[in-house]
């Protein structure tokens, strides 16, 4: 029986160490990826500057990456505008304010749901996220995982559909899908 209770023991303490290390890497993914948000924002120029010209808006329906991308961008600022990050709700008017959109691999259903009801297209609104299909869904760029490290696609012609332009050194690190 004791030798029971220690396999259990064992089994247990292994299944938490594994747990946390893979909340620990989805955290430090998110947090690269809240870097890559920060710079998408600093080399795009969005045509419609009257959106919150006192901030730059960065949203998710994710509380995990909004959890992780208010630490890793705290104090930063975009064209001297001091970036907020907001925990939104899929809702025309919460994500009409925002100026960069993530939509994590969990909220992509409830992103491509919602954007069949509203019949939304997104103007002002550089759309990014992780999942497959989602530039063909309307989404701007994309995060995939390659040889261990990420990186992105682009399509810089939806961009501009939606009033965004990307810098040419943005455009050249990652993988332009059409020109």
């Amino acid at each position: 029986m004791h030798k029971i209770t220690q396999l259990l023991h064992v089994l247990l303490f292994s299944f938490l160490l594994l747990t946390s290390q893979s909340a620990a890497a989805a955290e430090q993914e998110y947090a690269l990826k809240a870097g890559f948000l920060y710079n998408f924002a600093r080399y795009g120029e969005w045509h419609d500057s009257a959106l919150s010209p006192d901030k730059f808006v960065i949203c998710s329906p994710d509380a995990s990456f909004t959890e992780t991308a208010k630490s890793v961008l705290n104090q930063r600022s975009v064209n001297k505008r001091p970036i907020t990050i907001r925990h939104i709700q899929f809702e025309l008017e919460q994500v009409n304010r925002c100026q960069l959109l993530f939509i994590s691999s969990a909220s992509l259903s409830d992103w491509l749901s919602w954007q069949k009801q509203q019949d939304y297209i997104a103007e002002n609104t550089m759309v990014v996220g992780e999942s497959k299909g989602l530039i063909e869904a309307g989404g701007h760029i994309r995060f995939f995982i390659a040889s261990g490290k990420v990186r992105f696609e682009v399509s810089p012609q939806q961009l501009q559909q939606s009033g965004i332009t990307m810098s040419s050194k943005v455009l050249r690190l990652g993988r332009v899908l059409e020109r």
